[in-house]
C-alpha cells in the first residue's frame, strides 16, 4: 500500500467522527444557526469574511435509508480476508544491544548553550522517536547515538548551522544531555502488515510527517483489515458518493478556519487543489468505504434511530441527513468489531 492510501486512511477515519468534530467556538455557533433554521447554507461569505457553512445534505445523496450505497451490493465487489486468518503485527521494544545506523530510537534530550537550556530544545520527558540515518536533525546529532545502549545517559556536542530557524542559536556549540530509552524492533513484515512497502518506506513515511512509531503503529487494527482485504473498481454512482462527501468535508473543515477548499487543501494536505486531491484520493475512499459496507454486510450490522438518540446525533440528521448519519454509525460500528476481533 502506497503513503497516499495510508494517509487516505486516516483521512477517511476523521470523515467517520466528522459529527463529533463540530463542536467548538464560533463554527458551533454557525452549525447551530443552520439545526434551528435561522443560518443559511449557501457558501457565500459572512460579513466578517469567514466561510458559511456549504450544503451538508449534499453528504447524503446516493446513500439509502439504511447507511449503503443505494442499489449496491459491496460484496459483489470486495472479497474480504477472515478475521481468525489475519494476524497483527508486533513491534517489540529492544533494550539490550547498542543503537546501529537505520534503527527507530526512543530517546529524551535536554539541549543547552553555555550552560543554558533554551526554548525547544528538550522533549520534556515524553520521549520522542527518531531514525538513525532518516530523520532530519542537526548534523552529527543522531550519528553521535550509534553504538550507545538503551538505559544509558550521556552529553553529545552539536553546532547549529548559521544560517539556522532561530537566529539565536544560529552558528552556536551547544551540548545535548541524551537518555536512550528503547530500539523499535521493527521488521519488514510487520510494516507491511500495516500497509507499508517495507521497513525503509515505513521509516520515510515516519520522517517526512513528523510522526512517531506510536502515533503510526497505534490501533493497526483496521489498517490490517483493509490492508488483507480485496475491492475491484467501485461504481461511477459509489465514486459519485464519495467524491461529494469528500468535497462536503473539505469545505466543512475549511469553513473552521474561515478560507476556501483550494487554500484549505494547499496548506492542510499538501494538493494543488480540491479537485486535485479528490482525484487522487476519491478511488481509494470509495474502495475502503466499499469494504466497511461489504463488513457490515457479512456481519449483518445495522444503523437504526437507537443509535442515533445514544449518540446524541438527533440535531445532525437535519444538517448532514439521516443516511449519511446511519452511514457514519455504520463506518463506526464495522471499526469497533473490526478492533474486537483482531485486538
Amino acid at each position: 500500500m502506497e503513503i497516499k492510501r495510508i494517509f487516505c486512511l486516516m483521512l477517511a477515519l476523521a470523515m467517520v467522527l466528522a459529527l463529533a468534530s463540530c463542536q467548538s467556538g464560533s463554527f458551533t455557533d454557525k452549525l447551530n444557526e443552520v439545526v434551528n433554521g435561522t443560518g443559511d447554507t449557501t457558501g457565500d461569505d459572512t460579513e466578517d469574511g469567514d466561510t458559511s457553512l456549504p450544503a451538508y445534505t449534499a453528504m447524503s445523496d446516493g446513500l439509502d435509508e439504511k447507511g449503503f450505497f443505494e442499489g449496491v451490493k459491496a460484496l459483489d465487489y470486495v472479497t474480504l480476508p477472515e478475521f481468525d486468518s489475519l494476524i497483527m503485527p508486533e513491534f517489540p521494544q529492544i533494550t539490550d544491544r547498542a543503537v546501529e545506523n537505520g534503527d527507530f530510537v526512543n530517546i529524551d534530550y535536554v539541549g543547552s548553550v553555555d550552560g543554558v537550556e533554551f526554548d525547544g530544545g528538550s522533549t520534556n520527558g515524553e520521549g520522542s522517536d527518531v531514525i538513525i540515518g532518516v530523520t532530519s536533525f542537526i548534523d552529527d546529532f543522531l550519528e553521535q547515538l550509534i553504538g550507545h545502549k538503551p538505559g544509558e545517559n550521556f552529553d553529545i556536542e552539536v553546532t547549529f548551522p548559521d544560517p539556522y530557524q532561530s537566529e539565536d542559536l544560529a552558528g552556536k556549540d551547544a551540548v545535548f544531555n541524551i537518555t536512550i530509552n528503547y530500539i523499535w524492533d521493527i521488521t519488514d513484515e510487520a510494516a507491511k502488515a500495516i500497509g507499508f512497502e517495507d521497513r525503509d518506506n515505513m521509516a520515510q513515511y515516519i520522517a517526512s510527517t513528523y510522526s512517531s512509531v506510536e502515533e503510526t503503529v497505534a490501533d493497526p487494527e483496521v489498517v490490517v483489515f483493509l490492508t488483507a482485504a480485496q475491492c475491484e473498481e467501485p461504481p461511477e454512482s459509489v465514486m459519485d458518493t464519495v467524491r461529494a462527501m469528500m468535497r462536503t468535508n473539505i469545505e466543512l473543515q475549511a469553513s473552521q478556519y474561515g478560507v476556501d477548499a483550494d487554500i484549505f487543501v494547499q496548506y492542510i494536505i499538501g494538493a494543488s487543489t480540491l479537485d486535485e486531491y479528490l482525484e487522487v484520493q476519491a478511488p481509494y475512499q470509495a474502495q475502503q468505504s466499499m469494504i466497511f459496507q461489504a463488513v457490515a454486510e457479512r456481519e449483518g450490522i445495522t444503523a437504526t434511530d437507537e443509535d442515533i438518540t445514544e449518540h446524541e446525533y438527533e440535531s445532525y440528521v437535519d444538517v448532514y441527513g439521516k443516511p449519511y448519519v446511519l452511514y457514519s454509525l455504520l463506518q463506526e460500528k464495522v471499526m469497533d468489531l473490526i478492533d474486537e476481533k483482531l485486538a
